[in-house]
């Protein structure tokens, strides 16, 4: 037995003596590897992509018209395209700001608001389409605006005169 007490001294200090490893330097699972092999097969291209040019009768870059806005600004109904509306080109405008309530206006096409429509409603309900949609009735060819405070129904091209009480204005393409 003492024999036996001996030779597990022995083996403890035999354990203890041996040096101590060095902490292997930082290495990356194959499941790092793996997902960063995926990340990159989805990375954009580094080259710079060049717009093209549209044909036809606006002939700018879209880049160039990315920072411009609508003048002269106009609502319209469903039969008015939605875009950047120029001098020669008539385009309901789709980037819409209340300057009023600090808000995007948001539009629903195909319907106009109903006659009890007002302030509060807007204001508790904006900008959740579905609670809107309780107080729009459908009408084919008109769309219905709204901010947080105000609201209009258009079904024909109408120009936005800065001096109106509509305090909208565009908020670049």
């Amino acid at each position: 037995m003492a024999d036996d007490i001996d030779d597990l001294l022995d083996e403890v200090e035999k354990s203890l003596a041996k040096p101590k490893e060095k902490p292997k330097a930082y290495k990356t699972s194959t499941k790092i590897d793996d997902l960063t092999d995926l990340l990159e097969d989805f990375e954009p291209p580094l080259e710079p992509v060049v717009a093209e040019k549209t044909v036809g009768p606006d002939t700018s870059t879209q880049a160039s018209i990315s920072n411009k806005k609508c003048y002269p600004l106009y609502l319209g109904g469903t039969s008015l395209p939605v875009g950047m509306s120029t001098g020669v080109t008539v385009r309901a405008c789709n980037q819409l700001r209340c300057l009023e309530c600090d808000c995007a206006v948001i539009t629903f096409e195909g319907f106009q608001w109903s006659d009890n429509t007002d302030y509060l409603f807007l204001r508790n309900n904006y900008p959740v389409a579905a609670r809107l949609r309780a107080r729009l009735n459908p009408l084919r060819g008109t769309r219905a605006y709204t901010c947080q405070c105000k609201q209009r129904s258009v079904n024909a091209a109408t120009q936005l005169p800065a001096d109106s009480e509509m305090k909208w204005v565009c908020g670049k393409h």
